[in-house]
């Protein structure tokens, strides 16, 4: 494989992943988990610079659909949250003899593969980096010039911790769909706007067509 990023994609499993929206969701929400997971692993894939995709997940279906996009899968026997599951892709990228190395949150629907190839070039500059989300707060990608450096402190107010951590924080533009992850139904709109991927577009029809039946607006 040529050289360049390595990129872990840490899973959660899809029953218990995205429970902020189970109100919105109901029964539909493992299914709007795997078509984030999809989405996100489908642009990942087609990044120029992306010779790696290590996805970390106790899901065995997530890591079927992994393999299917020609991504190695690291079993999470015991899971212990997402750092954890981050160390976990970290330890095999090493072994791996990766070189510089990313981590994205697995909920990205609205991500561009030249969107990822950007953050990336400018990541390239930095010992360890990351990408604010949009709400300021948190973290969807995590960089580093060796596994071992990553240093993760995603979940809660990670923005603030990444950088405390010494890590540089990216000032790329026109990323909007990098900075998106999903956690709420307002979320989900703003990625409607910017152009779902083709899973989560599939399953918003299907929603949309479903309301629709039912007579509602």
């Amino acid at each position: 494989m040529s050289p360049g990023w390595t990129v872990v994609l840490p899973v959660k499993p899809f029953p218990l992943a995205k429970s902020r929206l189970a109100a919105w969701a109901g029964d539909s929400r493992t299914d709007w988990a795997r078509a984030f997971f999809l989405d996100t692993l489908h642009s990942v894939s087609r990044t120029p610079e992306v010779s790696r995709l290590v996805v970390v997940t106790a899901d065995a279906s997530a890591r079927a659909l992994a393999r299917e996009h020609g991504a190695e899968c690291v079993e999470e026997v015991s899971p212990r949250g997402l750092n954890s599951a981050v160390r976990a892709g970290a330890a095999r990228a090493s072994v791996r003899g990766a070189r510089t190395v990313a981590v994205l949150t697995a909920d990205l629907p609205a991500l561009r593969p030249q969107e990822l190839s950007r953050v990336l070039g400018a990541a390239a500059a930095h010992r360890r980096a990351f990408l604010t989300d949009h709400t300021g707060i948190g973290t969807t990608v995590l960089t580093a010039r060796a596994p071992t450096l990553l240093m993760p402190r995603f979940e809660g107010a990670s923005r603030r911790r990444h950088a405390a951590s010494g890590a540089v924080e990216l000032d790329v533009a026109d990323v909007p769909g990098a900075r998106l992850d999903i956690d709420t139904p307002d979320d989900l709109v703003a990625a409607r706007d910017l152009g779902l991927g083709s899973y989560s577009r599939a399953m918003d029809d299907r929603r949309r067509r479903a309301f629709s039946l039912n007579g509602d607006v």
